[in-house]
């Protein structure tokens, strides 16, 4: 009796239609209706509802990036923070996340870059403002010289108004540079204090970026000053 039960219920909590499990239950054993009753699969007429899902989705596909602004602006540049995440939404670094919004300032390491319409050999430019920039721990500065304007990094007593040099002449004598102002190695003096240098003439400065840090010219071995 109370396997007969026990056989019901388990038919009434099957995925097939009530007809098939009846007719299944009175020409079969109890045991075996009850192992069939469990094995069974869903018919074709039943459909599981299911959330879809898209994991490999790129989820910044119509967001364009400040690195893929190929004109130079000195209007800051709106930048979306990731997270912590990749392009697919899941988290490859822990610990980022929140912060103040910042905006990305385009900087000009390459000092020496004439304008095509000016007079080949050095230039100067005047530094209109020294501010705080959010992406790095030195300073920048506005400067401007002929019909454009740049971002650089400042100097430590670097101010508004003053002017700078830019050359790429290697006389044969040392000159007295000014801080501030942007030379060759080869035309500076031994024991000059120089910051921003570039690895290769022409490509931009990628050493001594940093806020407080300096380098002694000179003929030996040079070492990081801070």
């Amino acid at each position: 009796m109370a396997l007969r039960v026990l056989t019901r219920a388990l038919g009434s909590l099957s995925l097939t239609p009530p007809a098939v499990a009846t007719l299944s239950s009175s020409l079969l054993p109890a045991a075996q209706v009850t192992s069939s009753t469990l094995l069974q699969l869903p018919s074709s007429s039943v459909l599981l509802l299911c959330r879809p899902l898209l994991t490999s989705v790129a989820l910044s596909a119509n967001f364009v990036s400040w690195k893929s602004c190929t004109k130079y602006t000195i209007t800051p540049v709106k930048m979306r923070k990731s997270g912590g995440r990749n392009h697919t939404g899941r988290i490859q670094v822990h610990g980022i996340g929140g912060g103040h919004k910042q905006r990305y300032r385009m900087i000009d390491f390459l000092r020496f870059r004439p304008e095509l319409e000016a007079k080949p050999g050095p230039f100067e430019e005047k530094v209109i403002v020294v501010r705080y920039d959010p992406c790095r721990s030195a300073d920048i500065a506005l400067v401007a010289g002929g019909s454009r304007k740049r971002w650089i990094i400042a100097t430590e007593n670097m101010q508004a108004g003053d002017i700078i040099l830019n050359s790429d002449h290697i006389g044969r004598m040392a000159v007295a540079a000014r801080e501030g102002d942007a030379h060759p190695l080869g035309a500076l003096p031994v024991g000059t204090l120089i910051n921003n240098v570039e690895s290769e003439p022409g490509r931009g400065a990628q050493y001594i970026r940093a806020a407080g840090s300096g380098n002694v010219h000179g003929n030996s071995r040079p070492g990081i000053q801070r």
